[in-house]
């Protein structure tokens, strides 16, 4: 599992700054996901990153024996929203080393939260948060895994916020689950392409102890 870091526990800093200047864990776990042990922070080989610089939100597929990363960087560690941040490809062979491969092309240079799906005809589609368009939901499609086309906002999508978009498909129809705020928004699409809001999740207080 990656994860993005916090820094909650360090004295001093305000809530935005506490989340940047952050690295991408990894744990494990050998019982089927039901407990998970911290293992190391990813080695991120990227020869542009500035010294003090933030991670955030990986997604990791596997294709052909390479795994690729898909990740949000963040030039600096700010305490603001103003700065600009980027999605970059990574590629690895250990899960443990990446090494950069491109900053991908997408629509603004405030961008974050990729979600990456393989479609039936050997293309891969990737879904993102473009804030600069008031936190709308874009996507990108690629035959290759490098090589990307932007395409703008994603047809069906009322809610105009939102953020960290991931994508499945199940029972013969596709799935997305996007982040509002107030629960989780779910679409249903037949092509991966054009989505209709079918519910949300989340929405209502739990009754568990957490």
């Amino acid at each position: 599992m990656f994860y993005t870091s916090r820094r909650s526990n360090v004295p001093g800093l305000g809530g935005i700054e506490s989340i940047h200047g952050t690295p991408i864990g990894i744990a494990t776990s050998d019982d089927g996901g039901a407990t998970w042990k911290y293992l190391r922070d990813a080695n991120i080989i990227y020869p542009d990153a500035v010294t003090n610089k933030t991670y955030w939100a990986p997604v990791v597929v596997e294709h052909n024996g390479l795994f690729h990363m898909y990740l949000v960087y963040v030039p600096g560690i700010f305490d603001s929203w103003s700065h600009p941040r980027y999605i970059l490809h990574l590629m690895s062979k250990d899960l443990i080393n990446w090494q950069y491969e491109s900053t991908l092309p997408l629509s603004h240079p405030k961008v974050i939260d990729a979600g990456v799906l393989h479609l039936p005809d050997g293309n891969w589609r990737l879904w993102y948060k473009d804030e600069a368009t008031g936190s709308s939901c874009n996507y990108a499609d690629s035959a290759d895994l490098y090589h990307w086309t932007d395409h703008g906002r994603v047809p069906g999508l009322s809610d105009r916020g939102g953020e960290a978009p991931v994508a499945f498909h199940w029972r013969g129809h596709y799935w997305l689950f996007r982040d509002i705020g107030r629960g989780l928004a779910l679409y249903r699409s037949d092509d991966a392409l054009d989505w209709a809001r079918v519910g949300t999740l989340l929405a209502d207080r739990g009754t568990g102890p957490d």
